[in-house]
């Protein structure tokens, strides 16, 4: 398709600016065809989105195998390209989804109906302005988190395009979260605006490289499954690799843990209550 030519091999890994602002088209291309098709499904969103990268993300995996197959020396060098163009796609979506959030709410109705229930409703901010950091919260947060890294995985395993589905899922999310923040607060007037949505990046950025290096260690083995003989040096190299992204992906993820429990929730906590 033309879209997925647009987001050749070339471009992708020389020109990361570039994934971020075809990401963000990704979204409103998205949101156009659920409006037309599916008016009264904005989840529908999320899937469309997720359509449009996944193809355009192949071509990444295509290349990473092929480094991967030789090896795992200069483990972070060799990773640093593709891990830096998801990551790049990740904030191309959330930016595509809070600027449209901004311009039509509806578009982010699932994800507002779905935080007012569980994450900004009354209970849960009530029990939130009386928050106090530990660490049987952060390890609760970890364990919670990597079901779902684990899920991603597996995911990106036998079906790529899902751990593609997870990324954006939680780029939405996200932007609901700060949207809806930013609307009940009046911090437009308070010079608190860059605070409230800068402050959820500290977990935020570890959180997220911790999905995606699981999206690529999952990608990358199942393409090797189909490309290499399994008693194969070069079959055994991917797997190695996968194994140390998957670790590195749960390290990143109990540090976003210990640092939304001891630095995002206070300074969130200071600012809005």
């Amino acid at each position: 398709m033309v879209l997925e030519q647009l987001l050749g091999k070339r471009a992708i890994t020389r020109h990361a600016p570039y994934v971020f602002l075809l990401s963000i088209l990704y979204v409103f291309i998205a949101f156009s065809v659920q409006y037309l098709f599916f008016p009264e499904q904005s989840v529908t969103m999320i899937l469309l989105v997720t359509l449009l990268l996944a193809p355009s993300l192949h071509h990444l995996t295509n290349v990473e195998e092929k480094i991967e197959r030789t090896g795992s020396k200069h483990f972070f060098s060799k990773h640093k390209t593709i891990i830096k163009c998801y990551f790049f796609a990740f904030l191309g979506t959330l930016a595509g989804f809070f600027i449209l959030g901004t311009i039509a709410s509806d578009a982010l109705a699932y994800q507002t109906i779905m935080l007012e229930h569980e994450d900004i409703s009354p209970s849960t901010l009530s029990r939130f302005e009386q928050f106090t950091p530990s660490l049987e919260i952060a390890a609760g947060l970890f364990t919670h988190n990597l079901s779902y890294l684990l899920m991603g995985f597996f995911l990106a395993l036998f079906y790529g395009a899902g751990s593609v589905f997870l990324i954006v899922y939680n780029a939405s999310f996200f932007a609901a979260f700060v949207l809806q923040i930013l609307g009940r607060w009046e911090f437009f007037t308070q010079g608190g605006i860059l605070q409230i949505g800068a402050i959820p990046f500290i977990h935020l950025v570890p959180e997220s490289l911790a999905f995606i290096m699981t999206a690529i260690a999952g990608t990358t083995l199942s393409r090797a499954f189909l490309c290499e003989q399994l008693k194969s040096q070069a079959f055994k190299n991917v797997l190695q690799n996968s194994v140390l992204l998957l670790i590195s992906a749960i390290v990143f993820l109990a540090t976003a843990a210990l640092l939304e429990v001891f630095v995002t929730a206070p300074m969130l906590q200071s600012l809005l209550f």
